[in-house]
């Protein structure tokens, strides 16, 4: 399936070219972790809402998720006492969890592959930085047996995470690319 990306270049004009779908993919893929990192600067950091970043290129769908600790943890800093060290541990726990945070499609039949966790809160040597709003970042890739099946994907972590409300979830893949915002009554995205 073809179509037609659009981009503005340094001088400020339009220039339309005919790509594949898989050409699409592609700068999707690039461009929907550029977003996410423009979610980071200040000013972006809401509580109560997070963002993912879904991306499917033939059998890999890959999950980004970026979001404020006070979402996961009910604060934002290097755990000061035992009960928060056990609330980091505890979240890191469960958000290596793949299948009970997120359930792509069934009849696609994915399965984790790999998890990867960053934030202040999960590196012991590093030290409180910033202006007290720090956030986790997540990366969940999967592979799925039956790639065409895959068409939509439910999130779970509203179960495991009562202060997260809303998650903005950007979807690009062979079909094409939509948004959502989803919450605990809201939570599955189809593509």
């Amino acid at each position: 399936m073809n179509g037609y990306i659009c981009q503005i270049n340094s001088c400020a004009l339009m220039s339309c070219v005919r790509v594949s779908c898989v050409r699409v993919l592609c700068a999707l893929t690039i461009a929907l972790p550029i977003s996410i990192a423009h979610a980071h600067e200040p000013g972006a950091h809401v509580h109560g809402v997070a963002s993912l970043a879904v991306a499917v290129d033939g059998k890999i769908l890959t999950l980004d998720f970026s979001g404020p600790l006070d979402n996961l943890l009910g604060f934002e800093h290097v755990p000061r006492t035992a009960k928060q060290q056990a609330a980091v541990n505890n979240m890191a726990t469960q958000l290596r969890k793949t299948a009970q945070l997120f359930a792509p499609s069934a009849a696609a039949l994915c399965s984790s592959v790999s998890v990867k966790l960053e934030s202040i809160v999960l590196d012991p040597k590093r030290k409180d930085e910033g202006d007290g709003h720090a956030d986790i970042d997540g990366e969940y890739v999967l592979h799925c047996e039956h790639p065409e099946q895959l068409h939509d994907l439910e999130l779970k972590l509203f179960d495991d995470f009562p202060n997260l409300h809303q998650m903005n979830v950007q979807v690009a893949g062979p079909r094409g690319q939509t948004s959502a915002k989803l919450s605990s009554t809201q939570r599955r995205v189809s593509w």
